[in-house]
């Protein structure tokens, strides 16, 4: 299915991401105990609804969704070093980057941080993505 294959491509392009020093990062779906300290990432994907771009049953469909990535840091650090990693992801997943089936679709961005808690912060990096699938 390709709801599964744009996730294993996704999760195989966010291992092989490379910063230094290199964050911790929140898998879905597997526990994870953020560090007391420093930067960390949590990945996540969404899959949206598919467009149907034919009549056909058995005809492609225009996949689409996004990743979001959110760039944790505690209170304290500023906003200068997680800025510098969530611009640093956006390089990683630069338009036109195949993830299985289909490719990042325009230029991943970040949004303002926001408080979770008054332990923790994160910058929110979206990678929107897009596809013709069977």
């Amino acid at each position: 299915m390709s709801t599964t294959a744009i996730l294993r491509a996704s999760l195989e392009v966010m291992n092989g991401f490379i910063y230094s020093p290199m964050p911790d990062i929140a898998w879905p779906g597997i526990p994870f105990t953020p560090p007391a300290e420093g930067l960390w990432l949590q990945f996540g994907y969404f899959p949206n609804d598919d467009e149907n771009i034919a009549w056909d049953d058995d005809s492609c469909v225009e996949s689409r969704g996004h990743l979001r990535i959110l760039v944790y840091y505690r209170p304290g650090v500023g906003t200068v070093k997680p800025t510098i990693l969530a611009d640093e992801l956006i390089k990683h997943f630069s338009k036109g980057l195949q993830l299985g089936p289909v490719r990042v679709s325009k230029r991943a961005w970040q949004t303002l941080p926001v408080a979770e808690d008054s332990s923790k912060s994160y910058i929110p990096v979206t990678v929107p993505y897009q596809g013709l699938t069977q």
